[in-house]
């Protein structure tokens, strides 16, 4: 601890730049271990020092100094001993205000970490809705996060900016988040969703799934992903689509961009995220309208080819596990389901463990 101290001396902006490098250096080794991020974390003046290291006019010292906040903020105690140490220093260092800052500054040479830096700090819930608490103050800051992820290439250092993608999706998990996503005058949701087939990254391309999960399990917004035309519906059945050919009776059911796929469609490669769009299938089944809605889709019909597909390609009994969970909804009619809305049954403790049991057992079976 007392050497981490000593530290601080050699990391002032104003110190020689060979010391201020050898220092960092060691600092950012330090945050590659438990241990290290411990003991940085338990030194204000060390993250003071760090703080102001980011704006270093060395650009390698400055992205070293970012690196660092990176690593530390990774799980939530370092996220939030980070975010109040930034708060509390005197003057207080505005560490939300700055990662944003440079991701939409298009000719930021540090885009990427400092998404890295916001995407780990938002992941908990208070700082998410500081982040969002900025955005409201500022509107024109969401729009320009917006055009910064759909746009391609927009930043003119090469920055891929993927990250705002696990952004976006953090915020979603509050209600304010959700809220500015799907009531926004500017379309914001529809600008991001054709982002979640986008092949080359799984980061960014997950941050959208994450971002449909999260306003799927809100009840409220279930209107908004049933709505026609079926934009939002066919974003979360595409990716669970194949080649396979239907019944031109069936393909009546399938909204237009659903139909007549080419041999060459794929679904989803990563078994995580077509778990994800199962479960928010399985969200929409909550009321007796979207269930009709579901079926009048085709939609029994997709992951009856689906589930063929994950039985003999995909091979993943979690993802198995929640198609059938789905299925097992749409294939009833309403006579037999008997109510109209599953969320407002209370189930009992003692059938929730066993509907644990039951599907654990599931799970342990080989296919």
């Amino acid at each position: 601890m007392e050497s981490l101290t000593e530290l601080v001396q050699f990391m002032q902006p104003s110190q020689r730049l060979d010391l201020k490098k050898i220092a960092l250096t060691h600092v950012l080794g330090l945050t590659g271990t438990e241990d290290g991020k411990f003991a940085i974390l338990s030194v204000d003046d060390l993250l003071t020092a760090l703080f102001h290291l980011t704006a270093d006019e060395s650009l390698a010292l400055a992205k070293d100094a970012v690196l660092a906040l990176i690593n530390l903020t990774a799980d939530e105690t370092g996220a939030v001993k980070v975010y109040n140490t930034s708060r509390e220093i005197q003057p207080a260092y505005d560490l939300i205000a700055t990662a944003i800052s440079h991701i939409i500054d298009e000719n930021s040479y540090l885009a990427d970490p400092w998404s890295m830096v916001l995407s780990n700090l938002t992941r908990e819930e208070s700082i998410a809705y500081g982040t969002l608490d900025i955005l409201d103050e500022n509107p024109a800051l969401m729009t320009q996060l917006i055009k910064a992820f759909t746009k391609l290439q927009y930043n003119k250092n090469k920055a891929k900016l993927d990250y705002l993608g696990p952004i976006f999706c953090n915020l979603t998990q509050t209600h304010r988040g959700r809220e500015l996503l799907c009531r926004s005058k500017y379309n914001l949701l529809d600008k991001i969703l054709p982002f979640s087939t986008y092949e080359e990254s799984i980061i960014r391309r997950s941050g959208v799934i994450g971002i449909l999960k999260n306003i799927c399990f809100d009840p409220l917004y279930h209107e908004i992903i049933l709505r026609e035309p079926d934009d939002i519906l066919n974003v979360i059945l595409y990716p669970l689509c194949g080649p396979e050919e239907f019944t031109d009776e069936e393909n009546e059911l399938l909204p237009m961009e659903l139909q007549y796929l080419p041999d060459t469609k794929t679904r989803e490669e990563d078994p995580g995220l077509r778990k994800v769009l199962l479960e928010c299938l399985l969200q929409l089944c909550a009321t007796r309208k979207s269930r009709e809605h579901l079926r009048s889709k085709g939609v029994y019909e997709i992951l009856r080819e689906y589930h063929k597909w994950e039985q003999q390609e995909g091979k993943h009994k979690d993802c198995l596990l929640a198609c059938e969970n789905v299925v097992d909804i749409l294939i009833k009619k309403e006579e037999e389901i008997l109510v109209d809305n599953y969320k407002e049954i209370e189930v009992s403790k003692d059938m929730k463990e066993k509907f644990i049991q039951e599907d654990e057992e599931y799970l342990k079976d080989p296919l």
